[in-house]
């Protein structure tokens, strides 16, 4: 064989291949010894892959191959779903995603980054699994059994029960940090922005971006947003139908510690017309 250009590069691609090609999931071991690669290496390539959606790990720590390959070629957004994220992006500024939101987890089919931000933590195939709050914008249509499901997994109870019907008497379910996270909140997502996710050691990226999660899903009440006072937000999420029932959610995420009401009104604005938009694409 010819010498790889990037050894690295290759050695990923093959544990890649193998998993596309296996027929059920494979051990550590298991994809060491067929690929003659040292575990500590594979250890490290899937926990890669499996942070990007590449790569899905189950319950006794095999691997098959992740949702991120369907997202790109098995599942593409209809025509129209990129045309309605890059005007909701160049109407805000703010970066967005198209995510479809099933009964155990959330899949990030596509992403648009923002003029001076990209989207944090969010790659193209990531999933991420149903606990609140996400899924906000889909979980509120859905059987009353599962909402509570979803509810109870909330840090703040009093302040998440208020936000189903928010969702489906506005449209749109709105999140932001406490006043004095604010400034820790932007200062985690310009690091990430600056350093690029793929720098940061895989540990190190999934407790930052946890962090930057926890301290972002606080959900606002109707006072809240009906205030004249300005807010920091983090991101929204509107529900996208096909037919009658809504199987994603379009987010939009500014992550700005200070938002005037009239701003987070045309937030709110921009992000029910890109879901309708997107509903229309889809058939809803």
């Amino acid at each position: 064989m010819e010498r790889s250009p990037s050894p690295p590069t290759r050695r990923a691609l093959e544990v890649l291949t193998l998993l596309a090609d296996a027929t059920e999931p494979l051990s550590v071991a298991a994809v060491a010894d067929r690929l003659g690669l040292a575990r500590a290496t594979v250890t490290a390539i899937l926990a890669e892959l499996a942070a990007a959606g590449w790569a899905q790990r189950d319950g006794e720590r095999r691997y098959r191959l992740g949702p991120a390959p369907a997202a790109l070629f098995g599942a593409a957004p209809a025509n129209g779903v990129a045309e309605a994220l890059a005007a909701l992006v160049a109407r805000t500024g703010a970066g967005a995603t198209l995510a479809r939101v099933d009964s155990d987890g959330l899949t990030v089919l596509a992403v648009r980054h923002g003029p001076d931000r990209d989207i944090a933590g969010v790659p193209l195939g990531h999933r991420i699994p149903i606990r609140f709050p996400v899924g906000a914008a889909v979980l509120p249509w859905r059987p009353r059994a599962e909402l509570r499901r979803w509810l109870a997994t909330a840090a703040d109870a009093e302040r998440a029960a208020a936000l189903p019907e928010l969702v489906r008497a506005r449209g749109v379910a709105v999140f932001g940090p406490r006043p004095e996270d604010a400034n820790t909140v932007e200062l985690l997502a310009d690091l990430l922005t600056a350093l690029g996710p793929e720098m940061l050691e895989p540990r190190l990226r999934t407790r930052t971006l946890r962090g930057l999660s926890e301290l972002t899903a606080r959900p606002y009440t109707a006072a809240d947003l009906d205030s004249a006072d300005p807010l920091p937000v983090s991101y929204l999420a509107a529900p996208v139908f096909t037919g009658s029932i809504a199987t994603h959610e379009v987010q939009l995420g500014p992550l700005r510690p200070a938002v005037p009401r009239a701003e987070r009104d045309a937030y709110v604005a921009a992000t029910i017309a890109a879901a309708q938009r997107i509903s229309t694409a889809l058939g809803g």
